[in-house]
Protein backbone atom coordinates (compact mmCIF):
# COMPACT_ATOMS: atom_id res chain seq x y z
CA UNK A 1 0.00 0.00 0.00
CA UNK A 2 3.06 2.40 0.79
CA UNK A 3 4.27 2.47 -2.93
CA UNK A 4 1.47 3.35 -4.36
CA UNK A 5 0.51 5.91 -1.43
CA UNK A 6 3.74 7.32 -1.78
CA UNK A 7 2.89 7.60 -6.01
CA UNK A 8 -0.44 9.35 -5.15
CA UNK A 9 1.22 11.97 -3.02
CA UNK A 10 4.27 12.46 -5.50
CA UNK A 11 1.75 12.67 -8.39
CA UNK A 12 -0.38 15.25 -6.93
CA UNK A 13 2.52 17.57 -6.15
CA UNK A 14 3.88 17.49 -9.68
CA UNK A 15 0.43 17.77 -10.95
CA UNK A 16 -0.34 20.78 -8.98
CA UNK A 17 3.11 22.37 -10.08
CA UNK A 18 1.99 21.67 -13.69
CA UNK A 19 5.27 19.23 -14.12
CA UNK A 20 5.52 16.43 -17.06
CA UNK A 21 6.64 12.99 -15.95
CA UNK A 22 9.34 14.73 -18.20
CA UNK A 23 10.52 18.04 -16.91
CA UNK A 24 10.16 16.47 -13.26
CA UNK A 25 12.97 13.81 -14.70
CA UNK A 26 15.01 16.23 -15.93
CA UNK A 27 14.76 18.33 -12.94
CA UNK A 28 15.47 15.21 -10.61
CA UNK A 29 18.45 14.22 -12.45
CA UNK A 30 16.40 10.48 -13.14
CA UNK A 31 14.78 9.00 -15.84
CA UNK A 32 11.29 9.98 -17.22
CA UNK A 33 10.51 5.90 -17.37
CA UNK A 34 11.19 5.72 -14.20
CA UNK A 35 8.62 8.96 -12.78
CA UNK A 36 6.02 7.14 -14.87
CA UNK A 37 6.99 3.65 -13.26
CA UNK A 38 7.13 5.23 -9.72
CA UNK A 39 3.50 7.08 -10.17
CA UNK A 40 1.93 3.83 -10.79
CA UNK A 41 3.52 2.73 -7.92
CA UNK A 42 5.56 -0.11 -9.88
CA UNK A 43 8.37 1.02 -8.02
CA UNK A 44 9.50 1.39 -4.62
CA UNK A 45 11.85 5.07 -4.69
CA UNK A 46 14.73 5.00 -2.38
CA UNK A 47 15.00 7.65 0.07
CA UNK A 48 17.98 9.36 -2.22
CA UNK A 49 15.27 9.23 -5.23
CA UNK A 50 13.01 10.66 -3.18
CA UNK A 51 14.69 13.32 -2.01
CA UNK A 52 15.91 14.27 -5.99
CA UNK A 53 12.24 14.57 -6.80
CA UNK A 54 11.08 16.55 -3.39
CA UNK A 55 14.31 19.13 -4.27
CA UNK A 56 13.16 19.31 -7.85
CA UNK A 57 10.04 20.08 -6.75
CA UNK A 58 10.67 22.60 -3.90
CA UNK A 59 8.77 20.12 -1.75
CA UNK A 60 10.54 19.89 2.27
CA UNK A 61 10.48 16.47 3.91
CA UNK A 62 8.20 17.86 6.30
CA UNK A 63 5.51 18.71 4.26
CA UNK A 64 5.60 15.14 2.17
CA UNK A 65 5.54 13.65 5.58
CA UNK A 66 2.27 15.31 6.12
CA UNK A 67 0.80 15.28 2.98
CA UNK A 68 1.82 11.54 3.22
CA UNK A 69 0.23 10.65 6.29
CA UNK A 70 -2.97 12.46 5.37
CA UNK A 71 -3.18 10.14 2.23
CA UNK A 72 -2.46 6.92 4.71
CA UNK A 73 -5.20 7.84 6.87
CA UNK A 74 -7.47 8.34 3.66
CA UNK A 75 -6.50 4.88 2.62
CA UNK A 76 -6.78 3.38 5.98
CA UNK A 77 -10.40 4.77 5.94
CA UNK A 78 -11.53 3.92 2.66
CA UNK A 79 -10.23 0.13 3.22
CA UNK A 80 -12.17 0.13 6.60
CA UNK A 81 -15.02 1.32 4.77
CA UNK A 82 -15.22 -0.89 2.31
CA UNK A 83 -14.73 -3.88 4.46
CA UNK A 84 -18.05 -2.66 6.72
CA UNK A 85 -19.98 -2.81 3.47
CA UNK A 86 -19.46 -5.95 2.28
CA UNK A 87 -22.36 -8.21 2.56
CA UNK A 88 -21.97 -11.31 5.09
CA UNK A 89 -20.26 -14.50 3.26
CA UNK A 90 -22.75 -16.90 2.64
CA UNK A 91 -22.54 -19.78 4.57
CA UNK A 92 -22.89 -23.74 3.21
CA UNK A 93 -25.84 -25.65 3.82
Amino acid sequence: MLPSVMATVLRGYRERLRLSQEDLAHRADVDRTYVGKMERGLLNPTFVRIARLLGAMGITWREFGEALDSELDAANESRVAGRARRPPVPRAP
